[in-house]
């Protein structure tokens, strides 16, 4: 009897486990994100603009939130990598988005971060799916965000 109960959790915990990680995919981060630093909501709709235009990302829409505002670019069309042309993608893009969520203390300030999310079409297939943001494109988005804080702090620095 003590045998049958100690099988039956064994197995009642593997099938949870299973279960639970059944719906990830190989454990590959198909999301890259990077924090920014702070803002006023006027800096931020200005100073994004700005530099979504210097490094060549397209705005396709702004969204104002009540809580914020979110910034998202049209669609990349990067060249692919060796190593995704080895798992068989044939097409690759991705989308950034800026956002800025209001702080939880007040005054006006704003916390901006980027996202990047990366979709590959494989071969034969029509669909885009959700694929690793490659290092090519994370050096590009980090570039990006790199001048936005330095904007955002020169900003801060001229009152």
């Amino acid at each position: 009897m003590m045998l049958t109960k100690k099988i039956s959790a064994t197995l009642l915990i593997s099938a949870l486990i299973w279960i639970g990680c059944s719906g990830a995919p190989s454990g590959a981060i198909t999301e890259y994100r990077t924090t920014v630093g702070t803002a006023t909501i006027d800096d931020f709709n200005m100073l994004s603009n700005k530099l979504l235009n210097r490094h060549r990302y397209p705005v396709d829409r702004t969204l104002d939130r009540g809580m914020g505002a979110i910034i998202e670019c049209k669609y990349k069309y990067p060249d692919i990598s060796n190593e995704e042309a080895l798992k068989g993608i044939r097409e690759i893009r991705y989308i950034l988005t800026v956002e800025a969520r209001a702080k939880g203390s007040g005054g006006g300030m704003y916390s901006v971060r980027v996202l990047v999310r990366s979709y590959g079409r494989f071969g034969g297939n029509e669909d885009w799916v959700n694929i690793p943001v490659n290092d090519e494109t994370k050096r590009s988005v980090k570039s990006f965000a790199n001048d936005l804080k330095t904007e955002f702090e020169n900003k801060i620095r001229s009152f």
